[in-house]
């Protein structure tokens, strides 16, 4: 671990991710002399249900299937080959490039993707692409929001179906809030998880500390829980939240 030197020496980051997604964030802290503190506060579990054994078996009464999480698709493509259904001639859509990279490990090739990573802006890319009446499945988890079928009630019928749930997650060092420089945060479900753990003498410091947010969902939620200093990059990828971290030590904002 390289401590000695860099942007981010002596700098405590709270990398919040579950451990087995969290790798290439913590490499990335250290790469840069930080010293990345794993608080993998979210526990993701499949979900299979009756509902969406149902809905995969009409999956050819669908024009288009969208993600907006890596998570969405993994658990998705689980839950298809679970059931031995194959997929047919889809159009797809995700969030991101890094939910999109996924997507293509999977063999799939032609994925709309919004300039903008977030899901607003994806809303809006497939207004212009989705025709009148067309059926779009929506793969999620438990707490994402129904943003998507909202936007687009009037364009399409958006379904959603839940493939996976989130929930926090049981034995952390909850200690390590206390040495924190700086809390990198992947969602709002995060955020709530955290706000709800903390004992009275944290919820009372925690605000202080500066927050780096992994997208405007996530931020939003960080403002309304009362965190003072949150920020954003302009790219919603690990290495732009690394950046923004270096840039708020380095510059003080």
């Amino acid at each position: 671990m390289n401590t000695s030197g860099g942007p981010l020496a002596g700098k405590k980051i709270l990398v919040t991710r579950p451990k087995n997604q969290a790798d290439s964030l913590v490499k990335l802290i250290e790469e840069n002399g930080g010293t990345p503190l794993s608080f993998p506060i979210i526990s993701i579990k499949a979900v299979k249900n009756e509902q969406a054994a149902a809905r995969l078996n009409q999956l050819n009464t669908f024009q288009w299937i969208v993600f907006t999480s890596k998570n969405a698709v993994d658990y998705f493509f689980r839950l298809i080959n679970e059931l031995g259904i194959s997929l047919g001639d889809y159009k797809f859509a995700a969030v991101g490039e890094k939910t999109a990279e996924t997507l293509r490990r999977y063999g799939i090739t032609s994925i709309l993707v919004p300039e903008r990573y977030d899901a607003a802006d994806l809303a809006e890319t497939l207004k212009k692409h989705v025709l009148k009446d067309e059926r779009i499945l929506f793969p999620k988890g438990n707490l994402a929001p129904s943003f998507l079928k909202e936007e687009l009630k009037s364009t399409a019928v958006v379904e959603e179906m839940v493939v996976y749930k989130t929930e926090p997650e049981d034995g952390l060092d909850w200690s390590l809030i206390d040495i924190t420089d700086c809390f990198f945060f992947m969602s709002p479900s995060a955020v709530s998880f955290m706000i709800k753990g903390l004992s009275d003498s944290q919820n009372n410091m925690i605000y202080k500390t500066p927050v780096i947010c992994v997208g405007p969902t996530t931020k939003t939620a960080a403002e309304k829980c009362g965190f003072k200093h949150v920020f954003m990059p302009s790219n919603f990828t690990a290495e732009d939240m690394v950046n923004c971290a270096i840039s708020y030590f380095q510059g003080g904002r």
